[in-house]
C-alpha cells in the first residue's frame, strides 16, 4: 500500500511539472506593468498584485521566495495563429532576473539570438546553423556574460492551424529562464 501511495505521488508530481503553463493578467491590447505590491503562492499558483491589476502564473515552477521590495513586473500577451504567447518578466530596476514564456512557437526568441525550434517533436535551441537540444535544465550565458538558468517546462501540441490553404500542426513550448540564486539552478 505504501509503495502504491509513493508511486501515485511521484506520478502526480511529474504530471504537474509537465502541465501547460498559464500566465494571466495581460491582454493582447494592454500589457500589465508596474511595481509588485504583494506576491503570494496559493494552491500552486503565484499571484502578483500591482496597482493596475494582478498577474497569475500557474503552475508556479520554482521554490517560492519573497520578492525584494521594488520588484517590477512586465507581462504581455502577443497574438499568433496557433494561439497567443504570454511572457512575464520580473525585474530589479531595469535588469530582468526571471522570465516565463507560455505558448512559445517555433521561432520565438529564447535568449540573445537563440530561438525555439522543433525536430521530430523535440524542442531545440537554434542560432543560425547551430542547434542544440532544449533540455529540462541547462545554463546559458547572455551577451553580457551573465549565466542564466534555463528550463524547458513543457511542450504541447495545439490543434491544426489553417494557414492560407494549407493546414499545419503546431507544437508549442513553455519555459523559464532566471538568474541563479547563490550560483545554483533549482
Amino acid at each position: 500500500m505504501r509503495t502504491k501511495w509513493l508511486l501515485l505521488v511521484l506520478a502526480l508530481s511529474s504530471f504537474a511539472q509537465a502541465a501547460e503553463l498559464r500566465i494571466s493578467g495581460a491582454s493582447m491590447m494592454k500589457p500589465l506593468e508596474g511595481a509588485v505590491q504583494s506576491a503570494r503562492l496559493e494552491a500552486g499558483a503565484a499571484h502578483f498584485v500591482l496597482a493596475d491589476g494582478e498577474a497569475v502564473v500557474s503552475p508556479w515552477p520554482l521554490a517560492w521566495r519573497a520578492l525584494h521590495k521594488g520588484t517590477l513586473l512586465a507581462a504581455e500577451r502577443a497574438p499568433h495563429p496557433a494561439g497567443p504567447v504570454s511572457r512575464l518578466r520580473l525585474l530589479a530596476g531595469d535588469q530582468p532576473f526571471l522570465e516565463l514564456i507560455a505558448g512559445g512557437y517555433a521561432g520565438t526568441t529564447v535568449q540573445d539570438g537563440w530561438r525555439l525550434g522543433f525536430k521530430d517533436g523535440k524542442a531545440l535551441l537554434i542560432q543560425g546553423d547551430e542547434s542544440q537540444p532544449f533540455l529540462r535544465k541547462m545554463r546559458m550565458k547572455d551577451q553580457a556574460g551573465a549565466r542564466w538558468c534555463l528550463r524547458l517546462l513543457a511542450t504541447h501540441d495545439v490543434p491544426k492551424v489553417a494557414s492560407g490553404m494549407a493546414q499545419e500542426a503546431q507544437i508549442k513550448a513553455d519555459w523559464l529562464r532566471y538568474l541563479p540564486r547563490k550560483g545554483r539552478c533549482e
